[in-house]
């Protein structure tokens, strides 16, 4: 992954701010706050996690590693993914497509961690820690010129850096994403879900290294 050379300033809620405004524009404006429920009280579609909180850190395990790890970077973690659950998904979905993406590195579009799709829609639940559930999409990671499938966790330079993990579930009314195929890539999926995405919801977690208390 290329090195930083210099932090980007940003809140927590800027990043949110930011991710929320690009994906009404990546997708035609779609967007969803939740079901309204007796008595007009909002559900909110919501996105969490056991392992981190939202704006927390993200677990130390989470750092890229495993077999690429030490080959092609300067991490050496065990490279397994948190556990994902979330409720109040939008009324008529059918799927799910998983996002995750890492802003702060100096690349267009940011480093992108991990792509799951075709999740069935009575899922709620990524199990995350090692578990490759459901179809597995094409990361940043790159290795022997080949794209690393699956999780491919967080390394970012080791200079202390804060970097922030934005997690994307889009809820969308088809059963499957309109590219057929397995490992495809962040950009394929999201310059083609737009006409099914009927809601969105965003977690972030945080990583640093050298890592601290």
């Amino acid at each position: 992954m290329p090195v930083i050379t210099r932090a980007r300033h940003w809140s927590r809620r800027a990043a949110v701010a930011a991710t929320a405004l690009a994906t009404a524009l990546a997708l035609g404006g779609a967007a969803s706050a939740g079901s309204a429920a007796p008595g007009n009280r909002l559900t909110p579609f919501t996105l969490t996690s056991p392992d981190f909180h939202d704006g927390g850190k993200l677990p130390v395990w989470t750092e890229f590693g495993g077999t690429y790890g030490g080959q092609h970077s300067h991490c050496d973690g065990k490279n397994l993914a948190p556990e994902l659950d979330w409720h109040n998904a939008p009324a008529g979905t059918k799927s799910y497509v998983l996002l995750v993406n890492d802003m702060d590195a100096p690349i267009a579009g940011g480093w992108h961690h991990w792509v799951v799709y075709d999740i069935p829609g009575n899922v709620d639940r990524l199990k995350g820690h090692g578990k490759l559930e459901y179809t597995q999409g094409s990361t940043s990671w790159d290795a022997n010129g080949l794209p690393v499938v699956g999780w491919g966790g967080p390394c970012p330079p080791a200079t202390g850096q804060v970097h922030h993990y934005i997690f994307t579930l889009y809820a969308l009314d088809s059963a499957t994403v309109p590219v057929p195929g397995d490992s495809l890539s962040y950009e394929q999926l999201i310059s083609t879900i737009d006409p099914d995405v009927l809601g969105s919801t965003v977690i972030i977690g945080t990583f640093r290294l050298p890592q601290k208390a």
